[in-house]
């Protein structure tokens, strides 16, 4: 399991690199920039899967997980963790 945080820029960056093992990853966004997400290819704002708002939140598994993962959104921040989810 791996945990990060991420800050968003005004072109497509890797957010998580690929990872042929990963089965879950979760991406979390704490601030209120929207942000964009590409799966294996690189992020297009208003494209794909948007998170908008303080605390939106995706997970995803299988071959979207193992998949590089872009963001667009500049001065957007957020917090990424892979593997299934613990609280606490």
């Amino acid at each position: 399991m791996a945990k990060g945080s991420w800050t968003g820029t005004a072109s497509s960056a890797e957010l998580v690199a690929a990872d042929n093992y990963r089965e879950y990853l979760t991406i979390q966004l704490t601030n209120d920039i929207t942000v964009a997400l590409g799966f294996g290819e690189a992020a297009v704002v208003n494209e794909g899967i948007q998170l908008l708002q303080a605390g939106d939140t995706v997970t995803v598994r299988g071959h979207l997980a193992r998949s590089a993962v872009n963001v667009i959104g500049n001065s957007a921040i957020g917090a990424y963790q892979s593997g299934e989810l613990k609280v606490g």
